[in-house]
C-alpha cells in the first residue's frame, strides 16, 4: 500500500511504499526541493486543546497510513495537521452539530436517490 503526504509548499504528493519501517523526518519534496517535517495532532484526551507537534520519525502501517508517536505523551497518532491551529476539544454542542450535519447529508443523499429512481421508472 502507498502512504501519501502532501508538501506544505507546493501541495505535491510524496508517496511511501515502506511497511513497518522508520522514515526519518524532515522529508524533502521532489518538486520544489523544500524540506519539511509533517505536523500531527496529539490524541491526548485529557488536555483542553489537542496540541500539534512536528514528527521526527514516521512509520507506515500495513494499510498504507502514516503514523508517529507524540514525544511528550508517547501516544500513537494518525491525525495529520493541515495547519498550525490546535484542534478544539469535542464539546456536546459540537458533537450534536456534527451529528445533525451528517444526518442532513444522508437525508439529502436519500432524497436524491429516490428522485433518480422515480425518473428512471418513467
Amino acid at each position: 500500500m502507498n502512504a501519501q503526504i502532501a508538501c506544505p509548499n507546493c501541495r505535491s504528493t510524496i508517496s511511501f511504499r515502506i511497511n513497518g519501517n522508520v522514515i526519518d523526518a524532515p522529508l524533502t519534496c521532489a518538486v520544489c526541493g523544500q524540506s519539511f517535517a509533517p505536523h500531527f495532532y496529539c490524541p491526548d484526551a485529557r488536555s483542553s486543546v489537542r496540541h500539534i507537534f512536528a514528527a521526527t520519525t514516521l512509520r507506515v502501517d500495513n494499510v498504507g497510513t502514516v503514523y508517529t508517536f507524540c514525544p511528550e505523551h508517547t501516544f500513537t497518532t494518525y491525525s495529520l495537521a493541515a495547519d498550525s491551529k490546535p484542534r478544539p476539544k469535542q464539546t456536546p454542542l459540537r458533537s450534536f452539530a456534527r451529528f445533525l450535519d451528517s444526518l442532513v447529508y444522508r437525508l439529502t443523499l436519500n432524497i436524491e436517490a429516490l428522485r433518480w429512481q422515480m425518473f428512471a421508472r418513467r
